[in-house]
């Protein structure tokens, strides 16, 4: 019955286009729109072309199975998939059995021809269970909008979806604009990944996600409580990932099961005089891996007890308009640190990387690190000298990894490193 209720509201909103006939319910019509001039010019060549002998060869690729022929189709955007249904019968109906799902506004100028394409594509879609579900588009308020998201939600969580992603950008909307998420959704026992951007977190009781392992969430505001009961609603959850959010004091991680935690960007709402410094306290005793990335403004991060910590990455950078700010940024990347001086693996970004470099300068001691592989991230050829000086407060340091991929150009593998003058070898460094 909920079904019938579901597939009788997406033809409803379906009904209401301003769509010919023709356009009602295939979303072949949405995706072809864009390669109508290019098909015009290939039937052209076509034409020319057509008393050339045509040479029938095997067409194995069909002979597949349909389990593999769909792990293909998997490969392709949506649209991609939904136009190989022109190839044959064979491949008719055959991406309506895709087990994932991923729609991108991106590809359309009109956000009602995007949104009409996702309504005819779950409608016709036939498959009872989805692997992956992804929503990705601008969402901008809207209360006839709202119950659409909500029904494309309903269709997912029905087909008993593994990996859900809402990704709602709105850089313009305050938080009362934001899609808050239905609560059905805090009682599933199949979802083992959630992904929100700009959305509204708002449970109100404590979720039932007893399948769930990796929860991401971003822009978005959040508190303690909403912390708390998300940890409590996922007795297996492993990995927590808090991008660009606000609203938050305290992390004080609980859960037994949580081995990894990512905080990227810790953000001031709009409301929040710039002038005030938040203060962010991590406390987290079980967990194995800490990320802390982005920018934190004027933001201050303090780490209070991660004494199971094993693996630690430090590539997070602050404002540094006001007098003062590079003095309290060395403090802050020293404190932390500190903190995590006992990880066997450590890596640290450049601009953490040249604080620790001005301490020694200014023959400030660093923390003594007890990592034995140690790797510096998104470097420059500028930052060789700073590694010097954070090896020489590393003395267990047995592997040195140098990530390259973000300079400007290529380096090439017989160009040297760069020399300090004053580099010497390490002497617990493996070869």
């Amino acid at each position: 019955m909920e079904e019938e209720q579901i597939s009788g509201s997406i033809n409803s909103f379906s009904d209401r286009s301003n769509y010919n006939s023709s356009h009602d319910t295939n979303p072949n019509n949405y995706y072809y729109d864009e390669e109508e001039e290019s098909s015009s010019s290939h039937n052209h060549r076509s034409k020319r072309s057509k008393h050339a002998p045509i040479l029938e060869e095997e067409d194995r690729i069909s002979a597949l199975p349909d389990s593999i022929l769909l792990s293909i189709l998997c490969f392709l955007p949506i649209n991609g998939a939904i136009k190989t249904g022109v190839l044959s019968k064979r491949w008719a109906s055959l991406w309506t059995f895709l087990p994932s799902l991923s729609f991108d506004s991106g590809s359309f100028e009109y956000l009602d021809d995007f949104t009409s394409a996702v309504d005819n594509t779950l409608l016709l879609h036939r498959a009872h269970k989805l692997t992956n579900f992804d929503i990705q588009f601008e969402y901008d308020y809207d209360t006839v909008l709202n119950p659409r998201l909500d029904l494309w939600v309903r269709v997912a969580t029905n087909a008993r979806v593994e990996k859900l992603s809402l990704h709602l950008w709105s850089p313009d909307c305050l938080d009362l604009d934001r899609y808050q998420l239905p609560q059905h959704l805090y009682a599933n026992e199949y979802v083992s990944e959630f992904n929100f951007s700009c959305c509204k977190i708002l449970p109100n009781g404590l979720p039932h996600w007893s399948s769930l392992k990796r929860l991401c969430i971003g822009y978005s505001a959040l508190s303690e409580d909403v912390i708390r009961k998300v940890l409590m609603g996922g007795p297996r959850l492993e990995s927590l990932e808090l991008l660009q959010f606000w609203g938050l004091y305290r992390l004080d991680i609980v859960s037994e099961s949580l081995r990894k935690l990512v905080v990227d960007s810790y953000v001031q709402h709009m409301f929040e005089s710039e002038e005030r410094k938040l203060e962010l306290e991590i406390v987290a005793p079980k967990i194995e891996c800490l990320e802390i990335l982005g920018c934190f403004y004027t933001n201050r991060c303090w780490i209070k007890d991660v004494s199971a910590l094993v693996e630690a990455k430090l590539d997070f950078d602050m404002r540094m308009e006001e007098e003062g700010a590079l003095e309290e940024f060395q403090d802050i990347v020293r404190d932390i640190l500190e903190s995590v001086h006992h990880v066997k693996k450590l890596t640290v970004g450049s601009s953490c990387l040249k604080a620790l470099s001005i301490m020694t300068v200014k023959h400030l001691s660093s923390p003594l690190s007890k990592c034995k592989c140690l790797t510096i991230a998104s470097m420059g050829e500028c930052d060789f000298p700073n590694i010097l000086s954070l090896l020489q407060s590393s003395p267990y340091v047995e592997t040195l990894v140098l990530d390259i991929t973000s300079w400007g150009c290529m380096w090439s593998a017989h160009q040297q490193i760069p020399s300090t003058g004053k580099f010497n070898p390490i002497p617990t460094l493996k070869p």
